[in-house]
């Protein structure tokens, strides 16, 4: 019997845009009309400090995936500046691209624990931390954050902890797509099939939730051993996304039990022509050379 083993990738986010002060304006010599004005002499900036009002989570995110070193010195650089709980975030993000996903997730866990974001406990305010009165926004705000780091402790093959963060982060928004996504891929990697179709079951009614939750459901059930059923989910999402990779992935898997082996090896050998560089191609390359060692093999 084959091993398939599965790894979720991490949502993250784009680059960072330099922050910058404006040019001061130069002045006339007004002292003697009569003479022609002197040259103008430049002045040192008299522009006061950066504050966290001039600073912006959208222009420490922008660049994440291509400068995730300059995104983390603009995240340090505002959280000196009193960024407070944003900042951190950002630089919880930066180092999750930088490859140091188990510290990234564990920062990003904390985070989602802190009530009142985005300003966070208040630290020169009257009044204890027991007195502070989340919103609404705050709430989806760190159920966002809690979504995170539950896909930051995926990528660090670390299911037990990533679990704990999406169930964390449902308790904070009860309704999140993405939540329960999170919640039900780790589910099925911890053998908890019946958890994921639960959740999953409606699905959700935006389409492309929709599909990605059939593929995870999928998953879940030929993990019972129903394939028939995870079949006809599988082949649903690839009515809407033909060429996903993921999709296609499992559907190999699935036939691969069937004992339709060449069906699987087709669907397979199309995740790696199209998208060769990524991770279900390189699962989809372990399947084929499992194939090939017993093309018999349910």
């Amino acid at each position: 019997m084959f091993s398939y083993a599965r790894r979720t990738g991490v949502m993250v986010f784009g680059l960072v845009l330099a922050a910058g002060l404006a040019c001061g304006r130069a002045r006339a010599d007004e002292t003697s009309p009569a003479k022609e004005a002197p040259p103008l002499i430049a002045r040192p900036s008299s522009t006061p400090p950066a504050t966290p009002q001039d600073w912006d989570f959208s222009h420490c995110t922008a660049t994440l995936a291509d400068d995730p070193d300059g995104a983390r010195d603009y995240a340090e650089d505002w959280r000196s500046h009193g960024g407070g709980l944003e900042a951190e975030q950002c630089a919880a993000l930066a180092q999750m691209e930088l490859g140091d996903v188990a510290t990234a997730a564990t920062e990003l866990d904390r985070l989602a624990h802190v009530p009142d974001w985005p300003a966070g406990p208040p630290a020169n305010r009257r009044g204890s931390r027991q007195n502070v009165a989340e919103t609404p926004a705050s709430r989806l705000r760190r159920a966002s954050v809690a979504q995170a780091a539950a896909r930051a402790w995926q990528a660090d093959d670390s299911p037990k902890q990533a679990f704990d963060s999406a169930t964390y982060g449902l308790m904070l928004a009860p309704d999140d797509p993405g939540l329960k996504l999170v919640y039900a891929r780790v589910a099925v990697e911890l053998g908890q099939p019946q958890r994921a179709i639960d959740m999953l079951t409606p699905l959700p009614s935006a389409p492309a939730a929709r599909d990605e939750a059939l593929v995870a459901r999928a998953a879940a059930w030929r993990k019972l051993g129903r394939i028939d059923q995870g079949m006809a989910d599988i082949n649903a999402a690839l009515h809407d996304m033909p060429h996903n990779g993921a999709a296609l992935l499992e559907r190999g898997i699935l036939y691969q039990r069937q004992g339709q082996m060449e069906q699987a090896r087709a669907d397979w050998l199309d995740v790696v022509k199209q998208a060769p560089d990524s991770d279900e191609a390189d699962l989809a390359r372990q399947d084929l050379a499992l194939l090939e060692t017993d093309p018999e093999a349910p």
